[in-house]
């Protein structure tokens, strides 16, 4: 197998054609994680196979179900508004006894990470907001982190890749500053290896026919999906996966190799033996119709879609189990030990912390002054510490319960929180959906906000705004940062 990829594979800059391999990754240490439609579609991976998905990365998605099959739905209360998630956990709850989702309880041990830019005018906060809640019936709040206070717009947010932080479009990657892969991975895998300065692994092209039932275009999928191999997985050891979904009018057909490149998560995996999974959905007219190459949330490919019985979960399965099916050579991954907690990410509210799993330690004691004691598993390599106030200086208090070695290791974090977002309210669509929801109106053609009569363009749905609420009405552009 070794030599096998030796041969076909090309390292860093090209990709390479051949089947997705197997490589004895470890199944149960799964993680998934998705930007819009990917976010949705993260979630219902999560829901499908919660007893293998370790955690879920879920950048400006919603609760599971929230369509109902139902693609008015889906673009409505789903991406705009704030969904009730009572009948949904409800629902979750019925298909679960009919095995068609893993058991909600296997979601106790998960870690959920959650990203929504207050320039996101496409899927709002309300929606993510509602997600939080709909997790917090299985997830302890310890392992949920949600950030919100960053000026982003609809997008993946980089250290130096993309647009400005605060548009949205182009490949849908925007340079915040702010390095969401790192962060997300940390959170749900606990604390990793420093990011290789350049990515230097493999990125293999792979047929997605052999992955489902049908054809890949009924199944809403690309006939070419795509996967980081870091060099080390490649000649044997022992790995882990990611599956990364991209967006609508994000995949490949469209933005090219932007996502498969850019948007942070190879240089983590070249150093943390990661191997990242990038599946492919394609844009479709007439039967089934999804113009915009969007992950099946709504129902497009049929109404089992947020189930194990779903085409597109299916085939995400198939991949993931092809990767990790077992080979005849696996050199185990090196553990020099637990490494001390470290600070992941403060934002204004809530703090995340990440240390290096370690099975031979009991717990980890998190204690700040006047609060109760936060203690967590050794080995789920992460903890959020919430309750927290904007711009203020924190001194944590943490000890590593090592029930091996019989004592216990300790020590502080110091850290600021973040300051408080501005308030925004903001609108992204086209000119026709503005018009339609009161936020503009159209004079001669042309469609102006109401309230400051600034001009839009064309009254039609090829031309998109953004627009926020400012006092008597809406303005043309996204929130300033603070």
């Amino acid at each position: 197998m070794r030599m096998l990829l030796g041969l076909l594979l090309v390292c860093g800059g090209s990709v390479s054609a051949a089947g997705l391999p197997a490589l004895h990754a470890r199944l149960n240490e799964t993680t998934v994680s998705g930007l819009s439609s990917g976010a949705f579609m993260a979630v219902q991976f999560h829901m499908a196979h919660a007893s293998i998905v370790r955690g879920a990365g879920v950048i400006a998605g919603g609760p599971w179900w929230c369509a109902q099959g139902n693609a008015s739905r889906a673009t409505g209360e789903c991406m705009q508004g704030e969904p009730d998630v009572g009948p949904l956990q409800a629902r979750l709850e019925q298909v679960a006894a009919t095995g068609r989702v893993d058991p909600p309880s296997a979601l106790a041990t998960t870690r959920v990470w959650m990203f929504s830019g207050y320039n996101d005018g496409v899927v709002r906060r309300g929606s993510m907001q509602a997600l939080d809640a709909f997790y917090a019936r299985w997830v302890p709040s310890a392992q949920r982190f949600l950030r919100d206070d960053l000026p982003a717009g609809h997008a993946v947010a980089t250290t130096d890749a993309g647009v400005p932080c605060d548009v949205t479009g182009g490949d849908f990657i925007a340079d915040c500053d702010y390095d969401m892969a790192g962060a997300l991975l940390q959170f749900l895998l606990g604390r990793l290896e420093p990011p290789a300065a350049k990515a230097d692994g493999h990125l293999i092209a792979f047929d997605q026919a052999e992955f489902v039932d049908s054809s890949t275009r009924s199944a809403g999928l690309a006939s070419t999906g795509y996967v980081y191999v870091p060099k080390t997985c490649a000649q044997g050891a022992e790995c882990r996966v990611h599956v990364a979904l991209h967006g609508c009018k994000q995949a490949q057909e469209a933005v090219g190799d932007a996502f498969l490149r850019h948007a942070g998560y190879n240089r983590w995996a070249d150093t943390n033996r990661l191997i990242v999974l990038y599946p492919q959905a394609r844009a479709t007219w007439g039967v089934p119709l999804n113009p915009n190459g969007c992950w099946d949330w709504w129902g497009y490919t049929g109404a089992a879609y947020a189930t194990r019985d779903g085409v597109q979960i299916r085939a995400l399965r198939a991949m993931v189990d092809r990767l990790t099916e077992k080979g005849s050579t696996v050199v185990a991954p090196s553990r020099s030990g637990a490494a001390e907690p470290m600070l992941i990410e403060a934002g204004p509210a809530a703090a995340s912390v990440g240390w290096r799993p370690d099975e031979g330690a009991a717990t980890v004691v998190f204690e700040r002054d006047g609060e109760s004691p936060v203690t967590v598993a050794a080995a789920s390599g992460s903890v959020a510490l919430h309750g927290l106030r904007a711009e203020m200086s924190y001194r944590v208090r943490w000890k590593m319960l090592r029930t091996d070695r019989g004592i216990a290791d300790s020590g502080t974090l110091d850290f600021r929180t973040a300051p408080q977002p501005r308030e925004c309210d903001p609108w992204f669509a086209h000119n026709v959906a503005h018009v339609t929801a009161g936020r503009a109106y159209v004079l001669w053609g042309l469609v102006y906000a109401v309230g400051t009569n600034q001009p839009m363009g064309w009254w039609n749905i090829f031309t998109t705004t953004a627009l926020h609420r400012v006092p008597g009405g809406f303005a043309v552009g996204t929130c300033s940062a603070p």
